[in-house]
């Protein structure tokens, strides 16, 4: 079959089907394909997109489910020169409008129902050819934006991979992320890139934490990808140990070495690398590999992956707690832009592209240790005014990470009376007032107002803390006591 358009990642994923063509391709729940039922289920999907006669680069939504028909799908709407954007089914409606209307998808894919039909938007978006996929940002510290990442620059960052963790026919990796962040691309396309195995697990596994070390083992995983925060709830209920994990990366969140430590045990072969690289960059610019010594604190990100570079610049604000300052990451495999709209003005003047190179000022500061490995010591929303004073949030959580009992920690500004309160999961409630005690002296003046102990800490579907929605809640219960002490 002849292509639309040339897909580097659709041509490796081909090759590999044709080299090995009885080897297992996907494993699901329901059903286990391999490389030439993958293949044939790909071009299945390419003749029905070629039918809606769109233009090259046309961006068009995939529906995600359960199943495992993400692969195809993805696969397919690539081949026949459409640019995905993968919306996951299990996300809240008021989250997929959103996304829907600032997209403007010309046509929806519904990957585990076998359904192609256009959308009639009367003003479909059309993008590079260089482009590979859309991605909407977390929305972590503001309003999710839209990133059109580049094909180019995803093989890139799979060949990598493949040889840094030699990854071969038959390795099995799992894919527990969303389908709606550009993380999944790791999960989905490392096997398939590679001649492995894709285990998806369904959202029952995906949304019960203590189901995931059981899967895992189940599933005789190889390499995970893993959000900390997100993980840290897998450890909870004592489950089985994963033998199988030959590599775990942890990326999204600041990792400590406490929550290594604790990992490791669960997995006792695993070795552990700490990946980082904001979307607009492309999956991931930096690595390093966590030794066994580590210790419980904040642990490095490492150096850049080849045809990156990492430049410290200063900004504002500064603070006193060392010489941090922000990061400026250059690649040629960064994202292509934002999609118009969806950006603000100063998001638009941090990311450049030009004459094929991308240059990304992040809103995260760093600094290099004595070995010359890029630290990540917090983001410059997160030095905030007390009483005419910078406080930095994140040594806040550092500081709280260090503690044994707690599994995670989220550290926000309220807005009712600009109070700084530290929310953490893991203690009794009872314990709040004693963490806070044990804050003051690495701490000082940088201490919390209140320390506030939550049952579980809100999550993004991604996996990483949602700091707005613990905004809210703390808000309430602030708005709710003053109301009690009225």
């Amino acid at each position: 079959m002849a292509h639309a358009a040339r897909c580097p990642v659709v041509e490796r994923v081909g090759r590999i089907a044709a080299l090995h063509p009885d080897r297992t391709a996907v494993v699901g729940t329901a059903e286990v394909l391999d490389y030439r039922e993958l293949w044939l289920r790909v071009d299945a999907w390419w003749e029905r997109c070629a039918t809606l006669g769109l233009a090259p680069g046309t961006l068009v939504a995939v529906l995600c489910g359960d199943g495992t028909g993400l692969p195809s799908a993805f696969l397919g709407a690539r081949a026949a020169g459409l640019v995905p954007l993968l919306i996951d089914e299990g996300l809240p409606q008021s989250g997929v409008d959103a996304v829907w209307e600032a997209a403007r998808p010309a046509a929806v894919l519904r990957a585990d129902k076998d359904e192609l039909e256009p959308t009639g938007e009367p003003n479909p978006r059309t993008l590079p050819t260089e482009a590979g996929y859309v991605v909407f940002s977390s929305g972590t510290q503001d309003t999710p934006k839209g990133i059109v990442g580049q094909a180019a620059g995803l093989l890139a960052f799979l060949d990598w991979e493949i040889a840094e963790l030699d990854v071969r026919p038959g390795t099995r990796v799992a894919m527990l992320t969303s389908p709606s962040f550009d993380v999944v691309y790791r999960d989905l396309l490392l096997p398939l890139c590679s001649g492995g195995e894709l285990h998806i697990a369904n959202q029952a596994v995906r949304f019960t934490p203590p189901a995931v070390l059981p899967w895992l083992a189940e599933h005789g995983i190889e390499v995970l990808h893993a959000v900390p925060s997100l993980s840290a709830r897998w450890l909870v209920a004592d489950g089985p140990t994963v033998d199988s994990l030959r590599y775990t990366l942890f990326a999204g969140e600041p990792l400590y070495g406490r929550h290594v430590q604790r990992w490791r045990a669960a997995a006792p072969r695993t070795r552990v690398v700490n990946l980082y690289g904001p979307s607009e960059t492309t999956l991931a610019r930096f690595h390093h590999e966590i030794p066994a010594d580590c210790g419980p604190g904040l642990q490095p990100v490492g150096r850049p992956l080849p045809n990156a570079r990492v430049d410290l610049v200063p900004a504002e604000p500064t603070s006193e707690h060392g010489d941090a300052l922000r990061v400026l990451i250059t690649t040629p495999h960064g994202s292509l832009g934002y999609l118009p709209g969806t950006c603000s003005p100063d998001d638009l003047s941090r990311l450049r592209r030009e004459h094929g190179i991308t240059r990304f000022q992040t809103q995260d500061r760093g600094l290099l240790d004595p070995e010359g490995n890029l630290v990540i010591v917090g983001r410059l929303d997160s030095l905030v005014k007390r009483r005419g004073t910078f406080v930095d949030i994140m040594r806040i959580e550092a500081a709280a990470a260090e503690l044994a009992e707690v599994r995670a920690a989220c550290c926000v500004q309220l807005t009712s009376n600009s109070e700084i309160v530290l929310a953490v999961e893991g203690p009794d409630p009872a314990a709040a007032a004693g963490l806070h005690r044990r804050l003051r002296a690495p701490l000082g003046r940088d201490i919390p107002d209140r320390v506030v102990v939550l049952p579980t800490l809100p999550l993004l579907p991604g996996g990483k803390a949602d700091r707005r929605r613990v905004r809210e809640l703390l808000n309430l219960e602030e708005t709710a006591r003053g109301l009690q002490g009225g």
